[in-house]
C-alpha cells in the first residue's frame, strides 16, 4: 500500500479547488518553449499551480510565481528499472535536496530521495512503458501513478492507465491516480489533462501535502461535484455527463449511460464487496474525469 486508508476522498474536507498540472518539459531538456513562456502558457489558460518536470534536471521556477499562481519544483527521473528491464519514470513533485536526478539511481533510490526532500513521487505513463502492476509490488514509497498522460496518448495511443491502476489496487492496495498533460509543445497534448486539488493552504508545501493524501480528484475537463458513501449507497454528483461508472475490485461495481438527458448524477447499491470504489466522469466529448479510490 502506498496511501493511507483514511484519505482519497476530497470533498470530506474543507477549502477551495486548485487546478494544476505537474508534469511539462521545456528548454531545460526537450521541450520547445523556454522554462518562462511555459510556465506562463499555464498561468494564462486559468491554471493556478504548476510544476516543471524536466528530464532529470529541477528547475528553479520561483521567479514565475505571481499572487494566485504557485509553481512547485519538480523533475522526471530515470534509471534502470531492474522489473522490466527497461528504464524507469518517475515524476517527482514538490522536490529538494537535490539539482539533478542520476541515471545511476534505481527506482526505489530515487523514490527514497524524493521523499527524503519532503516530495511526491508518482509512477510516469505505465501503459507507454510496459509496465505493469505486478512491476510495482517491490517498489515503495510512491504515491500514485499516472492515469493518464496526455502526450502518450497523442503520440502512442497509449495514455490511458486505468487498468494498470484496478490491478495495483486490487494487489497491493490504496494509490492515488493523477492525469498529466506532460507536454514538451510538440504534439498539442498541452491542457488535456491535470488535477483539481482541494486545500486550505495554498502554497507548494500545502498542496503537494493535499496531493500525498489524495485530496485531489484528476480530469480532462469533466467535474466531480460530490462524492459521497455511506454503509448503503455510494453517490455521485458532476457535470452532465455521458457515463458515470463506479469502478469496484473485480466484477464489482456499475455503470450508468445517459438516455435523451446528460447524467448528472448517480448512484451505486453497496454489495459489500467491493474493497474499494473509485468513480469515472465520461462527457458526450470522450474525457473523462477520475476520483481517488476510497476503501470501502
Amino acid at each position: 500500500m502506498t496511501a493511507n486508508a483514511g484519505d482519497g476522498n476530497p470533498f470530506l474536507v474543507p477549502g477551495r479547488w486548485y487546478r494544476g498540472n505537474l508534469h511539462m518539459h521545456s528548454t531545460n531538456s526537450d521541450g520547445a518553449k523556454s522554462p518562462a513562456d511555459a510556465v506562463a502558457w499555464y498561468r494564462d489558460a486559468g491554471y493556478d499551480f504548476v510544476a516543471l518536470s524536466d528530464h532529470h534536471v529541477v528547475s528553479d521556477t520561483t521567479a514565475y510565481a505571481q499572487p494566485g499562481f504557485v509553481t512547485i519544483p519538480g523533475v522526471e527521473m530515470h534509471g534502470p528499472d531492474p522489473y522490466t528491464g527497461e528504464r524507469y519514470h518517475i515524476l517527482a513533485t514538490g522536490v529538494s535536496g537535490f539539482e539533478r536526478s542520476s541515471e545511476s539511481w534505481g527506482p526505489q533510490e530515487a523514490i527514497d530521495r524524493v521523499n527524503a526532500g519532503g516530495g511526491i513521487a508518482v509512477m510516469a505513463h505505465p501503459y507507454w512503458l510496459g509496465q505493469s502492476a505486478n512491476d510495482m509490488l517491490e517498489i515503495e514509497g510512491f504515491v500514485g501513478m499516472e492515469v493518464f498522460n496526455s502526450v502518450t496518448d497523442v503520440t502512442r495511443a497509449k495514455g490511458f492507465s486505468g487498468v494498470t491502476w484496478d490491478e495495483y489496487l486490487l494487489q497491493a492496495g490504496l494509490t492515488w491516480g493523477f492525469a498529466t498533460d506532460d507536454s514538451h509543445w510538440k504534439h498539442g497534448a498541452q491542457g488535456r489533462g491535470w488535477v483539481m486539488v482541494r486545500t486550505e493552504d495554498f502554497t507548494p508545501a500545502g498542496l503537494v501535502d493535499a496531493m500525498r493524501r489524495g485530496l485531489f480528484y484528476s480530469t480532462m475537463g469533466p467535474e466531480i461535484v460530490d462524492l459521497q458513501v455511506d454503509d448503503d449507497q455510494v453517490r455521485v454528483r458532476t457535470s452532465p455527463a455521458a457515463r458515470i461508472s463506479f469502478i469496484a475490485a473485480r466484477s464489482r461495481g456499475s455503470s450508468h449511460l445517459a438516455g435523451s438527458e446528460p447524467l448528472t448524477a448517480a448512484v451505486h447499491e453497496r454489495r459489500g464487496t467491493e474493497v474499494y470504489i473509485r468513480v469515472e466522469v465520461e462527457d458526450a466529448t470522450g474525457r473523462i474525469a477520475w476520483s481517488n479510490p476510497i476503501l470501502i
